[in-house]
């Protein structure tokens, strides 16, 4: 049986519930939230579907900030952390896989809560949210690819370059984290790091597409599809 409903919790909104059977799909649209509130509410939502069969979506943008994950070469960050705060950079290091990435106004995040064996496994998992990505980017008519060597999309150039990035942590046979899809933002946060530990060049949706996109737009959009991949 599919329900879908909208509902409010005690300290937060959910913007829509989706249950099929005994599975409950929360997708939130959290806005604009600092890296450390989007990842102490990940745990929290993380201790609640450990005891309950809830799964979330969590879909927002980031204030300005640097996340070194456990593949993160020392060299691959090319300021001090008193740089970073010179310019109002946070720099976090985190449990994701992946080495060095950016995040910033402009660029869509999107971390995903699920019980990873509902999925077919961590690879399964991974697939399914990289195809997501993928097709959203072919309906908008960009002719792009999925490099699973280097996990995200990039385009089909003769120098390709990278659009999105997937980096997921499990913990206790959950997922965390998600994927960064760079929408609008500005390129400079990239010319900080050696983005994913790769000297390839970094895109954004607006960029390729030559037009303006807005978060909003292509937040429904990846919406539709992470439902249609991940919960049906």
């Amino acid at each position: 049986m599919l329900k879908i409903s909208m509902m409010l919790l005690v300290s937060d909104v959910s913007d829509e519930i989706i249950e099929i059977g005994n599975s409950c799909w929360e997708i939130r649209d959290l806005g604009m939230i600092s890296y450390k509130d989007a990842l102490d509410l990940q745990n929290e939502l993380l201790e609640r579907a450990m005891i309950s069969n809830n799964h979330y979506i969590l879909l927002l943008e980031h204030e300005p900030v640097i996340t070194l994950g456990r593949r993160t070469d020392p060299d691959h960050l090319l300021l001090s952390q008193k740089d970073l705060e010179r310019k109002g950079i946070d720099l976090f290091n985190v449990e994701r896989g992946g080495s060095a990435t950016y995040h910033g106004p402009g660029q869509l995040v999107g971390y995903i809560i699920t019980k990873v064996s509902k999925h077919g496994g961590v690879h399964a998992l991974v697939s399914k949210v990289l195809s997501s990505i993928h097709q959203l980017m072919s309906e908008m008519g960009l002719n792009v690819e999925i490099n699973n060597e280097m996990p995200g999309i990039w385009t089909k150039t003769d120098i390709p370059k990278k659009l999105s990035a997937v980096g997921m942590q499990i913990k206790h046979g959950y997922s965390l984290h998600g994927f960064a899809l760079n929408v609008n933002n500005s390129l400079e946060g990239f010319s900080m790091i050696v983005p994913c530990g790769l000297s390839n060049p970094v895109s954004t949706l607006s960029i390729e597409l030559g037009i303006q996109l807005t978060i909003e737009e292509v937040k429904q959009k990846i919406k539709r599809i992470l439902i249609e991949n991940l919960i049906y």
